[in-house]
């Protein structure tokens, strides 16, 4: 057991079993802040505490306490703002980034138009996420049932069995890996949102993460 979350291991390293996640239920103030939750959501995955918050939210699913969550997205929000069109759409990959860079955690961004490429950020993505490290992954909600054309900054942890299992995007908590995609390409939005993802793993543990293979490749960011 992982005193971060549950998981179960297996030869290919560890996957994450379930992940606890921010969401928050402000929705006016917070319609452009799902970036930010995604990034305080592998903030904690990873057991960083950057701004010195309480955590004294309880969560059955691991056993642990966690941030609340308008407490932890204001306290992102206010160092690493949406800045896309203004933040009015929200927050570009690349700052995603910044802001996990800043936390303490070695954090790259790759996005590409290009379907073919956009396949192989996925498999990238799926090397990372069954190594025991989650992704942040852009989505057309659209896609997944959702209100069409919202881009929406969700957490990929988990994939078996061509299930993707997602964080940070409340009723939606698994899809089929075509479904899901089919939403990753959101290719309604600009290119640097297309196929988008923000990788991420502590700086002490780089060196093994190289000799294992775990490079996002060629990096946007």
């Amino acid at each position: 057991m992982d005193a971060r979350n549950k998981t179960s291991t297996s030869a290919t390293g560890a996957t994450v079993s379930y992940l606890h996640s921010y969401d928050s239920s402000r929705r006016w103030r917070d319609f452009n802040a799902c970036g930010q939750a995604a990034v305080a959501t592998l903030l904690d995955y990873h057991d960083l505490n950057p701004y010195g918050l309480e955590k004294s939210i309880y969560d059955p699913g691991d056993g642990r306490h966690h941030w609340e969550n308008d407490l932890v997205i204001d306290r992102i929000r206010a160092e690493f703002p949406p800045d896309y069109f203004g933040g009015l759409f929200g927050t570009t990959p690349g700052r995603l980034a910044e802001a996990l860079t800043a936390a303490g955690l070695q954090a790259t961004a790759s996005w590409s138009s290009d379907p073919a490429e956009g396949l192989r950020i996925w498999r990238k993505a799926k090397e990372w996420i069954c190594a025991g490290f989650p992704v942040i992954a852009i989505v057309d909600r659209g896609k997944l049932g959702g209100r069409p054309f919202a881009a929406h900054w969700a957490v990929v942890y988990r994939v078996a069995d061509s299930v993707t299992r997602l964080a940070c995007t409340k009723n939606v908590a698994a899809v089929s890996e075509d479904q899901f995609l089919k939403a990753f390409a959101c290719g309604f939005m600009p290119s640097t949102f297309n196929h988008a993802t923000v990788f991420c793993r502590p700086a002490y543990g780089a060196q093994l993460c190289i000799a294992a293979g775990l490079e996002p490749g060629n990096s946007n960011r």
